[in-house]
């Protein structure tokens, strides 16, 4: 599969660049149009209508983040991901890992529960995937507390989204408990 970019927007095409460096994806920069690619990257998607191509069209910023996760999916044969994973950690500073079919794909630490929010419902539009599971660390009050959250702002808008929390069994140790949550 051959995937071009044919962007007019400078900005888009800076950023656009930017992402197609940072994940090493092979995408030729076109200058107009062109037979030798399947896939265009767009930000013109009227230049592009007649003509047997799948177009990827970016209009914004965050179109741009989601356009090269389709890309990298593409360049796998995929359409989506079978399962995301999101694993958050209530310790002192929140942090979440966010995994595509067991790769990771991007992680991020938070000083406030809302900002994890935000972004985990960035993280569900950007990557598609069949089944969502999202795990939750125990650390009481914490975890109760983003689990409502999550509920409360994800559960609704995502139904395919499974939530849960853990917690340490009596005889288990925090690695014990991060490979149980791995294997399960």
């Amino acid at each position: 599969m051959k995937i071009g970019a044919y962007i007019k927007n400078p900005a888009l095409l800076r950023r656009l660049l930017r992402k197609i460096a940072e994940n090493k994806l092979p995408i030729k920069l076109l200058s107009e149009p062109s037979n030798e690619v399947n896939v265009i990257i767009t930000d013109s998607p009227e230049e592009i209508i007649g003509k047997d191509k799948i177009a990827l069209i970016v209009k914004d910023d965050e179109a741009v983040d989601k356009v090269i996760e389709e890309v990298r999916l593409l360049l796998k044969r995929k359409i989506a991901y079978n399962i995301l994973a999101i694993g958050i950690d209530p310790g002192k500073r929140t942090g979440i890992a966010v995994l595509g079919d067991g790769e990771f794909l991007e992680g991020k630490t938070f000083d406030n529960k809302e900002s994890l929010i935000s972004y985990l419902l960035n993280v569900l539009k950007k990557y598609p995937y069949s089944k969502c599971i999202i795990r939750i660390g125990f650390k009481e009050p914490v975890s109760s507390l983003i689990a409502e959250l999550i509920y409360r702002n994800i559960k609704s808008t995502y139904g395919r989204v499974a939530v849960s929390y853990t917690h340490l069994r009596a005889h288990e140790t925090s690695l014990h408990l991060v490979c149980r949550l791995l294997l399960e």
